[in-house]
């Protein structure tokens, strides 16, 4: 039983981490998006940027535990190293004030921002006024 429950979890983590980039973008393409990316975007909100730009990173992958069958359908907000909520959180941002957005999956951001990541985390990078 241990067995079964060691492979779900890892093939759990190995397909909950995708995400979209442009043809022939790296993996760490896919994980940002860029000052200049948000400088060619018309929209104003950082959730329609991430929902033109990077699809996956908003899309529900399901139920994150065998025994609990909750879909959570969002990755957590990082702000400047606050956790501001889930990425509902990216709506009330502004493209210009933001230098970069970073997609941690659920593995690397548990290690980063502590557990309690099961979708992983959206973090947002705002721009210096200097």
């Amino acid at each position: 039983m241990n067995a079964i429950l060691k492979l779900a979890v890892a093939a759990t983590l190995l397909t909950a981490g995708c995400a979209t980039a442009p043809p022939g973008a790296s993996s760490s393409e896919a994980d940002r998006i860029t000052r200049d990316q948000l400088a060619g975007s018309s929209t104003q909100s950082l959730y329609e940027v991430v929902e033109r730009l990077r699809p996956d990173w908003l899309s529900s992958r399901g139920p994150t535990s065998l025994t609990d069958f909750t879909r959570t359908q969002l990755p957590s907000v990082y702000f400047n190293g606050v956790h501001m909520g889930d990425a509902s959180f990216l709506r009330q941002l502004r493209v210009v004030d933001t230098e970069e957005l970073r997609y941690w999956r659920p593995g690397p951001a548990s290690a980063r921002f502590g557990m309690g990541h099961p979708r992983g985390v959206i973090e947002v990078v705002a721009r210096s006024l200097m």
